[in-house]
């Protein structure tokens, strides 16, 4: 079985302080054809699908119809993230285990860090989202917040080896039940192979979905074969970029769309 695993869309209603960064229509292209081209027969969507410290599912939902809309028609698998935990749905893991006896085990990965792995540490993520859902509205905060996304998320510049020795330590431990693990949450792709008791184990990391990029694992859980998926940085994001700074908003139309009008 070809499974695709994706995580961290983090999507929200086009609003200031979104850092989804594409048109969800061509998203929704972009995926089917990921799928078509790697013969996916599975998609695992890996936490943070869904920005719920800033909004309501429903304001997401009606926003991104016909994305989720084909998400659900493929059953795909919904982990929870530390930014969609509150949701009744979904999962906190998911494990595979294939014909000889191999673990495939997949998980959001924010319960190494005591920020987003405690339900005081997010509370208080939420408190500051609160904030700053309310500050983006400002032309230049919005704009500072994206600036330090970019930079955080390593977009522009050659990316560290090792995104957190936390991470990589969480990751260890888990391998030594697993012999694959499939992590998001850091928003960085990552690709290690260890050994534990002369037995080959790899921990990737499938990166994010945000600020215009689409990245993935694709693996194939018989012979645990896997391919990482990179596009960098939609255009579409700068262009939303452009709009903010031009004091441009996006305002729901009476037929669901979205249309532009510009600040007097």
């Amino acid at each position: 079985m070809n499974i695709l695993v994706i995580s961290d869309l983090h999507l929200g209603v086009y609003a200031r302080g979104d850092i989804f960064g594409w048109d969800s229509g061509k998203f929704l292209e972009t995926l089917k054809e990921v799928c078509d081209t790697n013969k996916i027969d599975k998609i695992i969507l890996n936490g943070d699908i869904f920005e719920l410290y800033k909004y309501r599912i429903s304001e997401i939902e009606d926003t991104h119809k016909a994305l989720l809309g084909f998400l659900r028609e493929k059953k795909a698998v919904f982990i929870k993230g530390n930014h969609d935990i509150i949701l009744d749905k979904g999962l906190s893991s998911y494990t595979i285990i294939n014909s000889k006896g191999e673990s495939i085990h997949i998980e959001h990965g924010h319960n190494a860090d005591f920020l987003n792995g405690t339900k005081l540490g997010r509370f208080i993520g939420v408190l500051l989202m609160t904030l700053l859902k309310t500050m983006c509205k400002i032309d230049i905060v919005n704009r500072i917040y994206l600036a330090i996304v970019k930079f955080d998320d390593e977009i522009e510049r050659i990316p560290r080896k090792y995104n957190s020795y936390k991470y990589l330590n969480y990751a260890l431990k888990l391998l030594k039940k697993h012999d694959v693990l499939i992590m998001g949450h850091t928003h960085k792709m990552e690709v290690h192979k260890t050994w534990h008791f002369n037995s080959k184990k790899k921990y990737l990391n499938c990166g994010s979905c945000s600020m215009g990029r689409f990245h993935g694992i694709v693996l194939d859980t018989e012979t645990l074969w896997y391919e990482t998926v990179k596009i960098e940085q939609n255009i579409l994001f700068e262009m939303e970029e452009k709009r903010l700074f031009e004091k441009k908003e996006l305002i729901k139309d009476n037929h669901g769309g979205y249309v532009e009008v510009v600040q007097q």
